[in-house]
């Protein structure tokens, strides 16, 4: 993303796009040349007491209503209290109140904040707020959002920062993309969590690589690593060595081939974004 970001002449406009929405970062690395726009998104559905309705009869407790313990009982006011953190909005007390006491309605969930970037590249981003249950949605939302800005600049590549995982977001972030790079580092966990990103990639029949991040870890599991990804003849687009230059270059907040273009781990990323742009050639 860090040459993307300096507007590579034979690729005509991209949008940078951060799909990590419970913990997005790509903004701290690009800088801004123009307002922060927001976009509050309405996605999650959450219960409202109506206490001019309620007739304090304390069914909605007696009967458990709901499954997520979402509400308990004010024995000063007699009235039923909703924890929003747990509620899931599913609609049980609205459709079991007798006096219809309870209203499900559409609550803020979280926002889309976009600008343009000092290289005059839109990055677009999405935060959820505590408590929201629709990350994916919310992923979906920025996409869409990210189609609009696209109408007018009309960008030949839309580049995705991912959340981890296979959750809601990842399944929101992956639908619809014509190639999917796998981030790994040679650990048994981030392994394993390869595998399960790749059997969803497959599951949408996307073809993927991957690139190696950390790659000259000293540790026993290296040989396993190595030997699995021969194994499975994973493409490789490559390998990222361990280097302070990129932790130094975000404390500065800015990518690492702008900070220390000459460190081992920018001569990696330039190598990389030439494979990625044969990619790009040829889908």
């Amino acid at each position: 993303m860090g040459y993307l970001a300096r507007k590579d002449p034979e690729i005509k406009g991209v949008i940078l796009l951060d799909c990590d929405v419970d913990a997005p970062n790509l903004a701290l690395l690009f800088k801004s040349k123009s307002d922060i726009v927001n976009k509050d998104l309405y996605t999650t559905l959450k219960a409202n007491f109506l206490e001019e309705k309620c007739v304090h009869c304390k069914k909605c407790i007696d009967e458990h209503y709901c499954e997520f313990n979402a509400l308990y009982w004010n024995d000063e006011q007699q009235i039923p209290i909703i924890d929003y953190l747990s509620c899931e909005g599913c609609g049980a007390c609205a459709y079991l109140c007798p006096e219809k006491a309870f209203l499900i309605e559409a609550v803020k969930s979280g926002v889309i904040k976009s600008y343009t970037t000092i290289n005059d590249i839109p990055l677009i981003y999405g935060e959820t707020i505590l408590g929201s249950t629709t990350s994916g949605k919310t992923v979906t939302e920025c996409k869409n959002f990210a189609e609009e800005v696209n109408k007018s600049i009309s960008a030949q590549l839309e580049v995705i920062d991912g959340p981890p995982g296979i959750g809601c977001p990842v399944i929101a972030t992956i639908s619809g993309l014509n190639y999917v790079i796998a981030m790994v580092e040679p650990t048994p966990s981030a392994l394993h969590d390869m595998i399960r990103v790749i059997e969803v990639t497959n599951q949408f029949k996307i073809p993927f690589s991957i690139i190696v991040n950390k790659a000259d870890l000293e540790s026993e599991f290296q040989e396993k690593f190595k030997q699995y990804i021969i194994e499975k003849n994973y493409n490789v687009i490559g390998r990222i060595p361990f280097d302070f230059s990129v932790a130094r270059a975000i404390s500065n907040a800015q990518p690492v081939v702008e900070y220390a273009p000459n460190s081992k781990a920018s001569i990696a990323i330039k190598e990389i974004y030439k494979n990625i742009k044969n990619i790009i050639q040829k889908i």
